[in-house]
């Protein structure tokens, strides 16, 4: 885990990259249905963001705010787009292909596994559309960073836990961005010692 650190830390620093997070948000009685799409991109060389949010009109019938709070509605960073499933992957693949003819796409997420398997049942092949040069799991990051590889911890908490500015999640596209900022504040932060972890 401290390679990975190091790693993500050099990849910043060195400002060539471009950091690419996605969330997808899914109704909560079926999780097979996805709702919204939202992607947050980073230009590590401009230090410039770009986030898009999409809802799929196929179920545009189905609402969540039982278990899982419906903020579809609340996209903090443009506009929210209303697309078929389809045409959302298209879009994805556009926006993310573009770069990784270059080798410089770096995936972020917050239990990337998580998201690599919802973009693969959208039929969007991770190493074929984006071939990262590198994939990073900001749960396992914060784990390794206070010395508590089996820790996890939400998205929610562990903004709040570093001050980080957040509003609205739950919204593709907001979740999608805000994980990115996490993991820009995670690679500006120390490794706790020994020490330190086993007095937390």
């Amino acid at each position: 885990m401290k390679e990975q650190w190091e790693k993500a830390q050099n990849m910043v620093k060195t400002k060539k990259y471009f950091f690419v997070a996605v969330d997808v948000e899914s109704y909560e009685r079926d999780h097979s249905c996805i709702l919204e799409v939202g992607w947050s991109m980073f230009d590590s060389k401009s230090e410039k963001f770009m986030d898009r949010h999409f809802c799929a009109t196929e179920y545009k019938h189905l609402k969540n705010g039982q278990f899982v709070p419906d903020r579809k509605d609340r996209f903090n960073f443009g506009e929210t787009v209303w697309e078929s499933l389809t045409n959302i992957r298209g879009e994805i693949i556009k926006d993310l292909t573009g770069e990784n003819e270059k080798g410089n796409v770096v995936f972020v997420g917050h239990d990337v596994q998580m998201d690599v398997k919802y973009l693969e049942s959208m039929k969007v092949n991770v190493e074929e559309v984006i071939n990262p040069a590198a994939y990073f799991d900001t749960a396992e990051m914060n784990a390794a960073r206070v010395g508590k590889p089996n820790q996890r911890i939400g998205l929610g908490k562990l903004l709040d836990e570093l001050d980080i500015e957040n509003y609205c999640l739950h919204n593709a596209g907001n979740d999608a961005h805000y994980t990115l900022c996490l993991f820009l504040e995670l690679c500006k932060l120390p490794l706790q010692s020994p020490e330190e972890s086993s007095s937390d």
